[in-house]
């Protein structure tokens, strides 16, 4: 079976081997967890993983070298340019039942396929709560 590069990626944090989610936005402090969606053929937010807040490469130096990416982030390696941000993941949930595109549109009034930040919906995160889905691990 073949998998899509959004599912590998998204294996790396399920098996922990990435710690750190790269991005080049920084995030206000309010947002405490990412919600990912896998493109197809699932087409599904699938994952919630909780986060720390923001490393700004700037103002906090390098990152521990543990985790898929972070060695290339140290080294401003060309494929990291802009991403200066780094949100070390703290915990990673699989949703029960995924959040599909046609419900993402109808149930929670998301345009289509989320390409990039979006923030969650109220109404989503009231149906989808964290602590009800399935943990597959959390920091001690």
């Amino acid at each position: 079976m073949s998998h899509t590069p959004t599912e590998d990626y998204m294996q790396q944090i399920v098996q922990r081997l990435k710690t750190h989610e790269f991005r080049k936005r920084f995030y206000p402090e309010t947002v405490k967890r990412i919600w990912f969606y896998e493109t197809a053929p699932k087409s599904s937010i699938t994952y919630i993983c909780e986060t720390h807040p923001a490393h700004i490469r700037k103002r906090d130096g390098r990152l521990k070298e543990d985790g898929i990416g972070n060695k290339e982030y140290n080294e401003h390696h060309q494929d990291w340019e802009g991403y200066d941000y780094a949100y070390r993941i703290r915990s990673c949930y699989r949703i029960k039942k995924p959040i599909g595109l046609e419900d993402m549109r109808m149930k929670y009034g998301i345009g289509g396929a989320p390409r990039g930040m979006v923030y969650v919906p109220g109404k989503m995160m009231e149906d989808v709560k964290v602590e009800e889905q399935e943990c597959i691990w959390k920091e001690d």
